[in-house]
């Protein structure tokens, strides 16, 4: 009877059990939400815009600012395509945490842009409209996961004993 090698060779090794919560999150609840927000940047462009700024929102769209919103939506459909298939291409940790951390910097861009809207927009929870949950409170809760899951948080220690 054929014995397993105890000590995993160093492909083996690269491979993780991804923890669920994480597989949930970035294989399922994120690409939906990115794929929401794209139909909704390309085909709802009026309603986009109000809910981003209601001050600002032109009464008719700009033919530039169609433009961008479709440019929008395609980058958001772009990380929707993304997430779902590469990292249900593969279980190498190394790649998830690369990708994932891209999306982390992402968020903090993302985080970053909101800023016209006023400082408020990232505490005042309670005057969020659906945007700026989506915008702030939804891009906090991907950046925490993604900082969780770059810091092995969740994840099974393998401890090989020394021969």
């Amino acid at each position: 009877m054929a014995t397993r090698n105890p000590q995993p060779s160093l492909q083996e090794s690269r491979h993780a059990d991804i923890p669920v919560p994480y597989r949930l999150v970035f294989l399922y609840l994120e690409p939906v939400s990115t794929l929401v927000g794209a139909v909704h940047a390309h085909y709802q462009q009026s309603k986009y815009l109000k809910l981003t700024h209601a001050a600002t929102a032109p009464a008719e769209i700009p033919v530039s600012t169609s433009i961008v919103l479709t440019q929008l939506a395609n980058l958001y459909l772009l990380l929707c395509i993304n997430e779902a298939l590469v990292l249900r291409a593969t279980s190498d940790l190394k790649v998830w945490k690369t990708f994932l951390f891209g999306l982390l910097v992402a968020d903090l861009g993302h985080l970053y842009s909101v800023r016209l809207v006023g400082h408020w927009v990232y505490w005042r929870f309670w005057e969020w409209n659906a945007i700026d949950w989506g915008n702030v409170g939804f891009v906090y809760f991907l950046a925490v996961v993604r900082v969780c899951m770059l810091a092995g948080v969740g994840f099974r220690v393998v401890r090989s004993k020394a021969t």
